[in-house]
């Protein structure tokens, strides 16, 4: 907890031994955190009535009113359930497990050392941060942030939508890059549908899925007995693009023949089909898109040079759904109100919104639609749950607990342990890990002694 998050809680401590509530008060005042005090549950109901405390660490056994009655107390009144930490003593503890069934927040057993209660407050704190930030991005899905289909309301997506308006309508080349999944073609068709073109075709083409003798004429199109099968002339896609927007999608994938013939298209603005002995004029504008590192691709002999830098006019990347978290709150509002279209009309519960914040995404948008599908479909109630979520995504969510600090361990046996989960994540991509982890990957094969093979 940094100083000045906890400069914005209120904790309230509750302890009838006078000594004991003001060394309690020291130390977390000394934390930054802003502590008043009660000597037991009457007082603190008092105080309780003039500001409202999110946290509230309370002994059990008080004179006057005890810490169970103020616990059902607080329960009735309180608009918004506060972190009540108990302290209490060990023959006290069968209590205390009936008390966290029926509200508390955590225990502490005398006697205990500072740290103990510090560590349970900071995970309180935790909590009430995660709490905060979610009503936040509920408030804010009632607005709106959108770009035709694009949607977002992160400092990386406004950057997004401000740049897509300043080159929508110049004709230069646009290079896109990200990963798997992050929405690369819905970016494209937002700069299409924002330009000058967006009344004329948009045509999106899967270079990796096209097989590579087939490419070719796809694109430029065939004139009648190019070839066995050429019966009658074809338009290409670029043709088919005509004054609009052709989208060569996974370029990375496109063989190298056939990227000399990309670049003489780029460099001339022409065409010639295969079997035709003339060119033809195109006038659409090209968009590439890939989830590799195109300079990287072009250092390692897998990408003309030439190619890349006529592409690469506007370059824009198109950020993982891990770097623009506070947008899952309105894709999964956008994508249920799909369904709710269809007459299903669902919601997902606060803790599946919280797994949804802490989830890594390897998957990005396109994991996140598919869950919100599955869920929508097989979900019996009116509100998704953990319980409806699948299996692989709440094993990560296990994997992610096992980070925690119940066990204490060296810094370098914590760094070692996180670079082992990312590459496991990875499936051993060392390349990519290294990309998530900010680090290159001979550090990587350091770090970890020599044992990547």
């Amino acid at each position: 907890m940094f100083m000045d998050e906890a400069k914005k809680i209120h904790i309230l401590v509750v302890e009838d031994d006078q000594d004991m509530r003001d060394f309690i008060e020291e130390i977390l005042s000394e934390r930054g955190y802003i502590v008043s005090t009660a000597a037991n549950g009457k007082e603190a109901l008092d105080r309780l009535e003039e500001r409202a405390f999110p946290i509230i660490v309370s002994d059990l056994k008080m004179p006057v009113m005890d810490g169970i009655t103020l616990l059902d107390k607080i329960g009735t009144r309180a608009t918004v359930k506060p972190f009540v930490i108990l302290i209490t003593a060990f023959g006290d503890i069968d209590d205390v497990i009936k008390l966290m069934n029926r509200g508390a927040y955590d225990y502490i057993i005398k006697p205990f050392k500072m740290d103990q209660l510090l560590i349970s407050v900071g995970k309180a704190a935790g909590e009430l941060a995660m709490r905060r930030k979610i009503e936040e991005l509920e408030q804010i899905t009632k607005g709106h942030h959108s770009l035709h289909d694009l949607i977002g309301k992160s400092p990386s997506m406004h950057r997004l939508f401000r740049f897509i308006e300043k080159i929508a309508d110049t004709s230069g080349n646009i290079l896109l890059e990200g990963d798997t999944g992050t929405g690369k073609e819905v970016v494209a068709r937002s700069i299409h549908h924002t330009s000058i073109r967006k009344d004329k075709p948009f045509v999106p083409v899967n270079c990796a899925a096209i097989p590579e003798g087939l490419l070719e004429s796809e694109l430029f199109g065939y004139v009648k007995g190019a070839f066995t099968d050429a019966a009658s002339d074809k338009k290409g896609l670029f043709v088919e693009a005509a004054d609009g927007t052709i989208l060569l999608d996974e370029i990375g994938e496109m063989p190298l023949a056939l990227q000399a013939k990309i670049l003489r298209v780029l460099q001339d603005r022409q065409i010639r089909p295969v079997g035709s002995n003339g060119s033809f004029p195109v006038h659409a504008r090209v968009i590439a898109a890939t989830n590799k590192n195109l300079k990287d691709e072009v250092d390692g002999g897998r990408f003309r040079e030439d190619l890349y830098y006529r592409l690469n006019i506007f370059k824009i990347e198109v950020p993982p759904l891990r770097e623009r978290r506070e947008d899952i709150p309105l894709l999964i509002r956008e994508f249920l109100n799909r369904y709710e279209r269809d007459g299903k009309k669902v919601k997902v519960s606060r803790e599946v919104l919280r797994f949804f914040l802490d989830y890594p995404w390897p998957g990005n948008i396109r994991e996140l639609e598919n869950v919100i599908e599955r869920c929508v479909v097989l979900v019996e109630g009116e509100e998704i749950s953990l319980h409806d979520l699948p299996r692989e995504m709440l094993a990560v969510r296990q994997e992610q607990e096992d980070f925690s600090f119940a066990r204490v361990m060296s810094l370098a046996d914590m760094e070692m342990k996180y670079i082992k989960y990312i590459l496991d994540k990875c499936n051993g991509n060392k390349q990519k890990s290294a990309s998530l982890l900010g680090i290159n990957r001979k550090t990587i094969h350091r770090k970890l002694g020599g044992e990547m093979k």
